[in-house]
């Protein structure tokens, strides 16, 4: 697994630095020419490079790489572990960049958050971005090619349909609901919030490693 590590590594450091460049540009811009937030800044740098793990897939297809990968010392299991590792390495690096620049836009635009809230809020991205990350594997271990990216938009446009019908939904619930609701999100507290975020995401990479892991088993080169 460590030479898969160090293959899809330097494959970050070739392909993924220009994508990181402009990423970083995007941000910057949206937090000069707009009102957007500091958390907001943090959680689109860190889902953006999360899903960088998917495109790794890709070349790996590339001139039937998966066949002359599986000659080497290397089982499907490994393949798939290392996809997971170095998903969740590249997902805590880019957390950490999208912090950065977070911060320094924090401290500019001088919002009035505080510490507490700050960290609060920037952790939630990196659970954002694990469940979306539990999202794709799946399906791009699936998939090849062409059929892996239509698979990719159709899984995205269902969840923003299904958050948007949510959120229509909420008026018709009834009252004594939403207030069940948030009195049980008021007893948990910021902190009980975070770990019940945390424990979600960890639930979602489960499952989705489970699923890669059939998958992958299954799969004809």
């Amino acid at each position: 697994m460590k030479g898969l590590l160090i293959k899809d590594i330097r494959l970050m450091r070739s392909q993924g630095a220009l994508l990181l460049g402009l990423l970083v540009i995007v941000a910057i811009f949206m937090g000069l020419v707009s009102d957007v937030s500091p958390s907001f800044v943090v959680t689109y740098i860190t889902i953006f490079l999360s899903v960088f793990t998917a495109t790794t897939i890709s070349y790996d297809e590339y001139d039937n790489c998966y066949l002359f990968l599986m000659t080497l010392p290397i089982t499907r299991k490994k393949y798939v572990n290392e996809k997971y590792v170095f998903g969740i390495l590249i997902t805590l690096a880019a957390w950490v960049i999208g912090m950065v620049i977070g911060t320094v836009m924090l401290i500019t635009q001088k919002t009035g958050m505080s510490a507490a809230e700050w960290i609060i809020s920037s952790l939630m991205s990196i659970f954002i971005a694990v469940v979306f990350m539990s999202v794709i594997m799946p399906i791009r271990f699936k998939f090849d090619g062409e059929k892996a990216r239509y698979a990719n938009i159709i899984v995205m446009g269902a969840i923003l349909a299904v958050t948007f019908g949510a959120s229509k939904l909420i008026d018709y619930i009834p009252e004594h609901i939403t207030e069940s609701a948030g009195k049980f999100f008021a007893a948990l507290g910021d902190n009980g919030i975070v770990v019940l975020s945390a424990v979600l995401a960890v639930a979602a990479l489960l499952i989705s490693y489970i699923c890669s892991s059939h998958i992958m088993a299954k799969k004809e080169f």
